[in-house]
């Protein structure tokens, strides 16, 4: 039929016809696209709870440690292979702390309780001087607020004479006690000035107890079961990577569980709780790190400074 003398009304039905047939694209692209949006956040949401599940549980352990012997332990190395003699525990010294994860085994936990819900085991990093045996420093049962004393031998808190109200140069205050204890915990904002003011900082007595890390859904830094490090693609990405690949930004390198003891940190080798981030890029963020300081670990174990 000539296009000339098709009628008005079979136009517009045409018209009409192809705007329904593109609405209907639109609204089943719209569909799709809030479904996809929808399962990545539920996802999500799943992931966060799992991992939340196994850093609480961990958490708990390292509680109850402190509260049975007064002290934190050292990590366990992650470069060995499950199942073989010694792994899980912890090591006789504290003092490098590369490849260390959580000692799950000196815990009393099992090796799956150690691992994130993506299979790696989580990094773990401790001051050496709250893991000691000699002066065991996860306590301030002795500390007392009305202190003005110094630190005793080991920087414990002084055995006080009663009253430290009457008596306060015979007791040390918490504060001063915490001074130089723990590790340094950054969001990795701000430059110089924030970096100053970090929320742990073992300088002002603020430091944490220890560093727990899960590397999150990359896994980019974290050793496996079988004791392999999991290196990660640094920097800037120019594409979308293939799938598995696993990307580390700026602030998951400090965090890198094959790194040593970060201490005292510098503002690059700082430990980083960074916001989350899943760009392809050196901005990428998703691990997930519990950093409380001494005090919050000494209240869970009931050896918190003196109460009047």
């Amino acid at each position: 039929m000539d296009h000339a003398h098709i009628p008005n009304s079979m136009r517009r039905q045409a018209g009409i016809a192809l705007f329904v047939i593109v609405a209907i694209v639109a609204i089943l692209a719209l569909a799709v696209f809030a479904k996809w949006a929808m399962s990545d956040a539920q996802r999500r949401l799943g992931q966060n709870t799992g991992i939340n599940k196994v850093l609480n549980k961990a958490e708990l352990a390292l509680a109850s440690f402190v509260a049975q012997h007064r002290r934190l332990p050292c990590p366990a190395d992650g470069r060995m292979v499950s199942n073989t003699a010694n792994v899980g525990l912890e090591l006789a010294s504290c003092t490098a702390q590369a490849h260390g994860v959580l000692p799950w085994v000196t815990l009393g936990l099992s090796e799956d309780d150690a691992r994130d819900p993506w299979g790696a085991r989580l990094t773990y990093r401790v001051d050496p001087a709250l893991t000691g045996t000699a002066v065991r420093l996860m306590n301030m049962s002795n500390c007392d607020i009305s202190g003005t004393g110094s630190v005793a031998g080991g920087g414990a808190c002084r055995s006080p004479t009663p009253t430290c109200v009457a008596n306060p140069t015979s007791c040390t205050s918490p504060s001063t006690f915490l001074v130089g204890k723990g590790l340094d915990v950054w969001d990795g904002t701000g430059g110089a000035a924030a970096w100053a003011t970090r929320v742990n900082n073992r300088v002002l007595g603020s430091g944490a107890a220890y560093v727990l890390i899960s590397h999150g859904e990359t896994g980019a830094g974290a050793y496996n079961a079988r004791g392999i490090l999991q290196p990660g693609t640094i920097g800037v990405i120019a594409s979308v990577p293939p799938p598995g690949t696993q990307i580390a930004g700026d602030d998951e390198m400090p965090n890198f569980a094959n790194l040593g003891l970060n201490l005292p940190a510098t503002q690059a080798s700082t430990y980083r709780a960074a916001r989350y981030s899943t760009g392809i890029n050196s901005s990428h963020f998703d691990d997930y790190v519990r950093h409380p300081t001494i005090s919050e670990v000494l209240k869970k174990a009931s050896l918190q400074d003196r109460i009047h």
